[in-house]
């Protein structure tokens, strides 16, 4: 293989007392094989020791940023994507997630040679639930256009992993990346990007996302939920301007919307069943169409049903 060492690559590190977690994921970063890498630190006014871990580390490719107010953890996202990283091509690494492939980079950066169509590289990430590894997927093919990609979700295959999607950063510059606070804001800022060209598929399980107690992404809040929904009506009104029929992104938002508010039911469900109705009340009253789709689909169906009767309070008790 041979580095198209023109492309500067970029890892950013956004982080927020994760002291227990840092120093693994930094060195993760730099043990990338790829020599045009710079990683940045974003510290977004950590109180723990994370300061003093990162003094430590001496490498030239590394930068350490630290906010002097707390920003958020989207907001932090964007500063370091818009205020201090310069590579061609941006992959983000939260600061309690780490590498395990050293040569992600470099095999993600050959695949991108010098076609600019490819506006990311994607690969598959690895996560623990219940001490069952988990490993996400990609379909089976080497590449796809983003329509295609947004018309085959909710397919699994095709969910983006925020740590294993490298990108272009001037494009995403350009279509305001992480705009949306929501949890899922890097699922907001991807999908709209994969629309304005092609997407590399990279067969490879490159780090692991770590699950904790503290992730934002296992939060059982409703407020939060609801607003995690709200990301798809962009993304699919963005897909009409690159050639979805009006019909058909209007019912496949509706279907990404019906797929993971039955998913988010069963996480609320552990707060109790006044939880999961308030959920479904917000989700009845502003998705018609999804809530239609929840009832007519046996699976999203079952799902909020077994939520209502406290089956994943029993499961996760067990």
């Amino acid at each position: 293989m041979t580095e198209n060492c023109k492309l500067k690559v970029t890892i950013m590190i956004p982080t927020y007392n994760q002291a227990e977690f840092i120093r693994e994921a930094i060195n993760s970063a730099l043990a990338q094989t790829y020599s045009n890498l710079e990683v940045i630190i974003g510290d977004d006014a950590s109180t723990d020791a994370t300061p003093e871990i990162v003094a430590k580390i001496i490498d030239p490719r590394l930068k350490y940023v630290r906010n002097t107010c707390n920003l958020g953890r989207v907001a932090n996202y964007r500063n370091l994507l818009y205020n201090h990283s310069t590579g061609d091509y941006v992959v983000n690494l939260d600061g309690d997630d780490y590498y395990t492939d050293p040569n992600f980079i470099s095999e993600a950066v050959s695949l991108i040679a010098d076609d600019r169509d490819f506006v990311m590289v994607v690969a598959r990430a690895s996560w623990k639930i219940s001490n069952n590894e988990v490993i996400s997927d990609i379909p089976d093919i080497k590449e796809a256009s983003g329509l295609h990609i947004i018309k085959s979700l909710p397919n699994k295959n095709y969910f983006f992993k925020h740590m294993a999607s490298l990108y272009k950063r001037e494009l995403a510059v350009e279509i305001d990346f992480y705009s949306s606070n929501s949890n899922s804001s890097d699922w907001a800022s991807l999908y709209r990007l994969a629309l304005r060209g092609k997407v590399k598929y990279l067969d490879r399980v490159v780090g692991v996302w770590r699950i904790h107690d503290c992730n934002e992404s296992g939060t059982k809040s409703v407020k939060k939920l609801v607003e995690n929904l709200e990301i798809w009506s962009p993304i699919y009104e963005d897909a009409l301007s690159h050639g979805m029929h009006p019909i058909q992104a209007k019912f496949l938002c509706a279907k990404c919307i019906s797929y993971f508010a039955s998913s988010f039911a069963a996480n609320i469900s552990l707060n109790g069943n006044m939880e999961v109705m308030k959920f479904l009340t917000e989700v009845f009253r502003t998705y018609k169409l999804a809530s239609l789709l929840i009832i007519l689909t046996p699976e999203y169906a079952a799902r909020v049903l077994f939520s209502l009767m406290g089956y994943y309070r029993h499961k996760s008790v067990l």
